[in-house]
Order: C-alpha cells, then sequence, then structure tokens
C-alpha cells in the first residue's frame, strides 16, 4: 500500500463523482492532474475552477490502515445540507486519515474565488474502502475464513450503520454546486434487490462427495448433513439449543400439519416480493455433500420445475458457490459448469456460501465468466462492508486494473439480524429501516438476503413480510443495465 497508481487516483475520482450525481459527459470534461501530493481536478479546463485533494504520503513502516499512525476525523459540510442529508447525515466520517488532522472542520472549503479544496485525501480512502485493503492487511480471519465485522476499522470507531463514500458523494456535489454556476447533481432515488440463497431445499437427490467417508475423509458430518433439512433441524434444536420441546414442535408441525417444504418457501418468498412490487433473486448451488454444504442436485427435476416456473414470473435465477470454492477456482468452476446447464442464462451473478470471500474472490469470479457479485457484506454484522450500497465495478489493486463484473454490497443479511447479533422484535425492524432510509437518503441500492428457510421462524416470516413493506414499489436495480452502460 506503500504506492497507489495515478490510474487507481482516476478510478476513485470518477467513483467519488458517480456519487455525487456527475453525468458522464461532464465526467469527462474534466481534466485531473495527479501531482504526488495532490489530485486536481480542473472542472472546466481552460478556466481556474478547481478543486483540490491533498494525497496522502506513505511509508512501509506506517501503512497499516488499522494501525496507529490512522485515525478516523469527524468532518463538517461546506454549507448546511438540505433536507433529509441534514437530519441524516449531521456530519461527515473520515477514515485512514494521518494524525494530525483537526476534527470538525470542513470537508471542502473554499481556498480563494476559484478553487475548493479538501484536507483529506478523499480518492485514496476510496480505494482503501471500495477495495477492503484493511482486508488484504490484517490476515485476521475466523475459523470459516472470514473476515468478522468487529475487526473492522469502521466497527472499531463505530460507522458500519453509514454508506460513508456515498456520503462523501453529496458532499463533492455541494461544492461544485458551489463551484460551478448553474449545475445541479442528477437525481438517484431508492432501488431495491432482495434475494434468497438457497443452502437447503430438503428431500431430493444428492450431490455425493467424490470420496467415499470414513478414513482420513474430513466430511465426518456428512451423515448428518444427508438427513432432511426439517429432520436435521427438529434435532439442532433439541441438542445443540437445549431446546426438546421446540424440536419436538417443530417436528410434529412438520409432519401433521402439512408445514411448506424447503422449495415451497423459495416460492413464497419470492412472491411476498412480487406482491409488493419488488423484484428478487434466488441463488441456487451445486455443491458437493459437505459439512457445510446440503448437496442437493440442481438437476433435479423438481427443482429444474421450479427454476422454470420462477424464471416466467420474472424471477432471477443466479449461482451460490459452495463452502470449498472459496479461493478455489477449479471448484467454483466444477459447479459453475453444473448451474449454467440448469438455469440456461447466459449472464449469470450471485453470493459466496458462508458470505466466504476476500478481494481474490473478484478475480476468481471475473476469470469465471460471472457479471456480479453481491457478497461484500459482513455475516455477523448488518451494515456497509465496503463503505457503500452504490454498485461499483472494483479496481483490482494487483492488476492495477479496473474489473470487469459488477459489486452490489450485500447491506442485510436475515442471519446476522437473527443469530449473530440476536435481534428480535422492533429492534430488528428499527435497524432495518434506519439502513433503507441511509440507502434512500444517498440513492442507493439496499440488498437484502432472506434465506427460505428462515421462513420457518413464523415470528420472522412477519417480520420479513414488514421489512418488505419498507421497500414496497422501490425502483428496480437494473444489474444489466450497468454491466452494459460505463457510467451507471
Amino acid at each position: 500500500m506503500a504506492f497507489i497508481s495515478n490510474q487507481a487516483r482516476l478510478w476513485a475520482v470518477k467513483e467519488l463523482a458517480r456519487r455525487a450525481g456527475v453525468s458522464r459527459e461532464f465526467f469527462y470534461s474534466w481534466s485531473i492532474d495527479t501531482q504526488p501530493d495532490a489530485t486536481i481536478i480542473h472542472v472546466q479546463p481552460g478556466t481556474a475552477m478547481q478543486i483540490c485533494f491533498r494525497n496522502l504520503s506513505f511509508e512501509e513502516k506506517d501503512d497499516n490502515l488499522a494501525g496507529s499512525n490512522f485515525r478516523t476525523v469527524r468532518a463538517g459540510w461546506m454549507c448546511c445540507p438540505r433536507e433529509p442529508i441534514r437530519s441524516a447525515i449531521p456530519d461527515l466520517i473520515v477514515p485512514f486519515c494521518k494524525q494530525g488532522e483537526d476534527d470538525r472542520q470542513p470537508l471542502f472549503r473554499w481556498a480563494g474565488t476559484d478553487r475548493i479544496e479538501c484536507f483529506a485525501d478523499l480518492p485514496a480512502s476510496i480505494i482503501f474502502s471500495l477495495c477492503r485493503v484493511e482486508e488484504t492487511q490484517q490476515h485476521r480471519w475466523n475459523s470459516h475464513a472470514q473476515f468478522a465485522a468487529e475487526m473492522s476499522v469502521a466497527a472499531r470507531d463505530g460507522f458500519l450503520s453509514r454508506p460513508i463514500v456515498d456520503e462523501w458523494g453529496l458532499a463533492l456535489g455541494q461544492a461544485l454546486e458551489a463551484l460551478v454556476p448553474g449545475w445541479h447533481p442528477n437525481p438517484r432515488s431508492l432501488r431495491a434487490k432482495i434475494s434468497q440463497d438457497i443452502d437447503e431445499a430438503g428431500f431430493g437427490k444428492l450431490l455425493w462427495p467424490k470420496h467415499p467417508i470414513g478414513n482420513a475423509n474430513p466430511l465426518l458430518r456428512t451423515p448428518w448433513m444427508a438427513l432432511p433439512f426439517d429432520l436435521r433441524y427438529a434435532v439442532k434444536l433439541c441438542v445443540k439449543e437445549q431446546s426438546p420441546l421446540s424440536g419436538g414442535r417443530h417436528l410434529l408441525r412438520t409432519l401433521f400439519l402439512d408445514q411448506p417444504s424447503c422449495l415451497d418457501l423459495i416460492e413464497i418468498v419470492a412472491a411476498e416480493a412480487r406482491q409488493r412490487g419488488l423484484s428478487s433473486a434466488v441463488y441456487w448451488q451445486a455443491s458437493r455433500l459437505g459439512p457445510y454444504d446440503s448437496g442437493y442436485d440442481p438437476r433435479s427435476k423438481k427443482i429444474c420445475n421450479l427454476i422454470r416456473r420462477l424464471r416466467e414470473e420474472g424471477v432471477e435465477n443466479g449461482v451460490h458457490p459452495g463452502y470449498s470454492t472459496f479461493l478455489s477456482p477449479a471448484v467454483l468452476q466444477e459447479e459453475l459448469e453444473i448451474l449454467r446447464g440448469v438455469l440456461e442464462e447466459r449472464q449469470l451473478g450471485g453470493r459466496q456460501h458462508f458470505l466466504r470471500w476476500c478481494p481474490q474472490t473478484w478475480l476468481d469470479w471475473e476469470n469465471s465468466g460471472l457479471c456480479y457479485d453481491s457478497t461484500v457484506g459482513y455475516f455477523d454484522q448488518a451494515g456497509f462492508r465496503a463503505g457503500t450500497c452504490i454498485p461499483y465495478r472494483p479496481w483490482l489493486l494487483a492488476g492495477n486494473r479496473e474489473a470487469r463484473l459488477l459489486e452490489i454490497p450485500l447491506v442485510v443479511m436475515d442471519l446476522s439480524l437473527l443469530h449473530f447479533m440476536q435481534l428480535r422484535g422492533d429492534a430488528l425492524l428499527d435497524l432495518v429501516r434506519g439502513l433503507v432510509e441511509r440507502c434512500r437518503v444517498v440513492g442507493g441500492v439496499f440488498t437484502f438476503l432472506c434465506h427460505n428457510t428462515a421462513l420457518r421462524d413464523l415470528s420472522f416470516a412477519q417480520q420479513y413480510s414488514q421489512i418488505l413493506d419498507m421497500l414496497a414499489f422501490s425502483e428496480h436495480f437494473n444489474w444489466k443495465s450497468y454491466l452494459d452502460n460505463e457510467w451507471p
């Protein structure tokens, strides 16, 4: 991280401009000068109008973003913003600043009649945030090779619930309005992307592991995994959660009350979204049976018929690569070959199982011909892992280029709320409502992941409907137009 290329800085300025509501034509009329100590935007070449960002200097000994040489500062607006921005974003949070920066000074301020300066190196902070540079530095993964929210600078400094990069875009828009007479940002409204990760499909044909169970085979839990979902869930309640009464009730409901199957629940979740004018996506697995994969075969007749019905109803079908595909391109390709045959789609996107992700995943997915990823969210907390809710093409630092795929950041996962954050009732709804409103203010995409099996919890099923009510008839997020348009 001791060096940030000029190309990376130009990419970061572009991402900031998109979030400011700058049009493609206006952006490409700019002249951007990347000097050793500053990045300067000549807003109208031939005039003195410019916006200047101070560049950080880096040394190998102090380049750890979570270290003591970097701090998070809170900055002010250039002038008081309009509602609802004023209420939602009382200040601007800027991590990855060097020691010595003063809190509460305006992020952008006049430095002459035609020059506005930013005291922070926003292009560098954008690169660090959107490219998840801190995760490549800390090398702190849990037993599932996941980078937990609690390990992040955002959790440490209390801004995980803020799309800080998108908020900087609003601040730049304010600066441009002050600098360029008659210019106003392009408006952008809240969009929603509802999705399901299908980890369980109940009874059906299984994709068995390549090797038999026993001896040195690590899949010692395979017999347990081969049980149907409802039986496994009942046993889990009885044994792991020490709740035999709940486990017995669940099993009795399944056996005698005609409880919906895992496949039925997929259609129920999709129908709930459709009733509120929301599009949705279903991400399918083709992973072999293993400790963390149920091993259902998406080529089975029941699943193929369901995929066809969903497609006819306008539901997107995508991919959910299994546990073992993380940092394993060959395994990823094996699963994708099966899924491409089943889904019959040329353009596919999806999400990694267990949210097992690191920046290398972007390259693995790009090399596999996938169009978008929607894994960048924390498994243990809701919020903005990359500091944004606006989809973007990531910058691949190792290759010094923009990726040929889209990242659609994940904001909320049901299991984060229920199991890791232990939220219920009004507390759960209030947290989600706050995140929806933050996405609305910056004109972002609210992404919500609901597993089909989560609706086994009747109280959460009701809350899921209430969450969809918050998003009802929001604008559809068309990721294919993002792919086709250099400036979405």
